[in-house]
């Protein structure tokens, strides 16, 4: 929130949060969280900053399927405590810190791991990949396989995930 001047990266946050706990179609969270990384929708960050509403946010998340009340409801920062505990911790865990490129030593967002194993981001971006794809790849999922019954990730909870 600090790059925001209306606490984008909460009201995202607790959106992501609130959808996975009441939308039972995971595909539907993973493509709302690929639109709001994509290039032509994610604001630009401090001096660039122009603002997003609720209601352009709750535009995407419907165009992701998400259905009109889950999406209406998503975007009032209702685990906002959770996220100021979450962000005063998660910094300083080290082994969520950026392993190469730019920000290495510090921790940017999207922060995700697999298994304990941090994605690199930087690497996706080399490779020119999508952060959903990079994703599926690493835990052997094909996009088609996400949300059918009894297609597993080829990654079980205690191998490592596959390299990108």
């Amino acid at each position: 929130d600090g790059l925001s001047t209306d606490h984008y990266s909460t009201r995202v946050s607790s959106a992501i949060a609130y959808i996975a706990s009441y939308d039972n179609n995971p595909k539907h969270l993973l493509q709302f969280i690929n639109g709001i990384f994509n290039e032509k929708f994610q604001p630009e960050e401090s001096e660039g900053y122009k603002p997003v509403s609720n209601k352009e946010l709750i535009k995407l998340a419907k165009k992701s399927g998400i259905p009109n009340e889950i999406a209406s409801k998503a975007f009032n920062r209702q685990y906002l405590k959770w996220q100021l505990l979450v962000n005063k911790y998660t910094p300083d865990r080290k082994e969520l810190w950026n392993v190469s490129g730019p920000n290495k030593g510090s921790m940017t967002t999207p922060t995700v791991t697999i298994n304990d194993k941090l994605l690199d981001m930087n690497a996706i971006n080399e490779k020119k990949m999508k952060v959903l794809d990079a994703l599926l790849h690493c835990i052997g999922l094909d996009k088609k396989q996400v949300g059918v019954a009894g297609q597993m990730p080829k990654v079980s909870d205690t191998s490592s995930p596959i390299a990108l």
